[in-house]
């Protein structure tokens, strides 16, 4: 049973899942963890016939905490303690928040993740956080002692559980709460101001720790994926826990605590350093799915190891054995391959739609008309009489890659008929072989294939150095794409023209 399943099989009532991500720079691979993770649940309770709710909590009222790598000191330092959802954006119009959280629903809509947007800005605005708020306020003593013997921290003597903005220098992490009168929380900030806070407004906010608890009261929250480190002992999710239990008289939601994925060289992920590659990114150098298939196919106690260069190539290879598996073309591996693929598509496909993405990142190298690429594809068994929507996306992420992310050994380019390459007396035995027999050769991958390990045989050479041979006479390279498929897609007598010149100079 895939992990999803397994986690909600035992449900029955309307549940809420949701999710959280503070868009205080951009929301990157790394973070899909979170919403995506939700988003399976909400999958699977939706698939059992469960009523669900899927939200998913735009942490904008956060302050921004310093200026980051990727700011300019002289523009943010002056905003650094403000709500991203009052300061202006990194470039163009618009806020902060806006502008990191734009991109991400883009690349939301791209992976097809239907998903309830809620701004807490705009819970705080509307009220929908007051009654949580005036409950706090009123149980400090109490809320000061779960906090304290959960985490094992003490907190400062002036600790209170609400954050005003203030009005004066626009500051959320300045001020000082010195009194509460329902609505109104008296405040004085370093700056110099003294105000109130109207805990119906976006006038100030409850800290992490109590935020958290609050949201789960007021939107009746009930399951809940989130990172180790707030699963950690004595973590935001215990201290929650505590806080939804002993002061909100809640019930905890059902927890989930996901591992991260880190990028391949350069450790873990994370907005405030620039370790990232954007989920917005990854969508233009990787099919959509792709993104999906990262995190339904591992189970969230594992971490990810991220590739995009080779590591994404066999990412999208081990998709399409799943798919295989779903459509009966293949056996199974692992006993949930089939549903990781269902949780992972996009469209259902049929099985004479299928072009590897391999063999299309070989495809885009020589051909570079839509016509010819549909030529070749349909030589490889692509039944449609057009390129769809979806594959023509397809050709332009492959081409994407291939400038981005491609390792050289799977970039390459024809040589001109005309230019001359130096053989060994091997390369020239092997090659002349393959040149007198080539007009029998049935033209296609495994046909090919076979006959060129047969004059390998012939020659008594190690498969590697013969399929070298052809490589440096096609492309000049000492590897290149599989070759039966390599040369199934270019024309034979081109091949054929191209085998008599170099031989003649050798």
């Amino acid at each position: 049973m895939h992990w999803a399943d397994a986690f909600v099989k035992d449900l029955t009532e309307k549940q809420t899942v949701s999710t959280g991500i503070s868009p205080s720079g951009h929301i990157h691979v790394g973070n899909m963890r979170e919403i995506l993770t939700g988003y399976f649940f909400h999958r699977a309770l939706k698939d059992r016939g469960v009523e669900s709710r899927f939200i998913y909590l735009c942490d904008d009222i956060d302050p921004l905490r310093k200026v980051y790598p990727f700011l300019k000191k002289e523009e943010y330092e002056q905003h650094v303690g403000k709500p991203l959802s009052s300061i202006p954006a990194p470039e163009g119009e618009g806020t902060y928040s806006e502008y990191f959280l734009r991109p991400f629903l883009e690349t939301l809509g791209t992976i097809e993740v239907k998903v309830e947007v809620i701004r807490s800005t705009d819970l705080y605005r509307d009220g929908v956080f007051a009654k949580a708020t005036d409950i706090v306020m009123n149980n400090v003593p109490r809320i000061r002692e779960i906090l304290e013997t959960v985490s094992g921290r003490k907190l400062e003597p002036n600790w209170a559980p609400y954050n005003p903005i203030c009005s004066s220098c626009g500051r959320i992490n300045s001020t000082s709460v010195t009194g509460y009168t329902f609505p109104y929380v008296d405040y004085t900030c370093k700056c110099g101001h003294s105000g109130k806070s109207d805990i119906r407004k976006n006038e100030g906010k409850l800290p992490w720790r109590l935020e958290w608890p609050a949201k789960w009261f007021a939107l009746g929250v009930t399951i809940e994926p989130f990172g180790k480190d707030h699963g950690a002992a004595g973590g935001s999710y215990d201290t929650g826990k505590a806080i939804a239990e002993e002061i909100f008289g809640i019930k905890a939601p059902l927890p989930l605590t996901y591992e991260r994925i880190l990028l391949k060289g350069k450790g873990v992920m994370h907005s405030s350093t620039g370790n990232v590659i954007p989920a917005s990114e990854m969508v233009q150098y990787a099919p959509p799915e792709i993104l999906r298939f990262l995190i339904a196919r591992t189970h969230p106690s594992r971490h990810i190891d991220f590739d995009p260069g080779l590591g994404l190539l066999n990412l999208v290879d081990e998709y399409e054995r799943y798919r295989n598996v779903f459509y009966g073309l293949e056996e199974a591996a692992g006993e949930d391959d089939a549903r990781t693929y269902e949780l992972s598509r996009l469209v259902e496909e049929k099985p004479d739609t299928f072009v590897s993405f391999r063999h299309l990142i070989t495809l885009v190298q020589i051909y570079t008309t839509d016509e010819q690429l549909l030529g070749a594809m349909k030589r490889s068994g692509y039944g449609e009489s057009k390129l769809s929507p979806y594959m023509k996306n397809q050709v332009k992420v492959a081409k994407a890659w291939l400038e981005k992310y491609a390792p050289d050994q799977v970039k390459f380019s024809l040589l001109p008929q005309d230019t001359k390459v130096s053989l060994s007396e091997q390369d020239v035995a092997l090659a002349r072989s393959f040149q007198e027999k080539i007009g029998e050769i049935e033209w296609t991958p495994e046909a090919i294939h076979n006959a060129v390990h047969g004059f390998i045989k012939e020659q008594n050479l190690e498969p590697k150095a013969g399929f070298a041979t052809f490589y440096k006479i096609l492309i000049g390279k000492e590897r290149g794409p599989r070759l039966g498929y390599f040369l199934s897609n270019l024309d034979r007598v081109n091949v054929q023209r191209r085998l008599e010149i170099v031989l003649s100079g050798n």
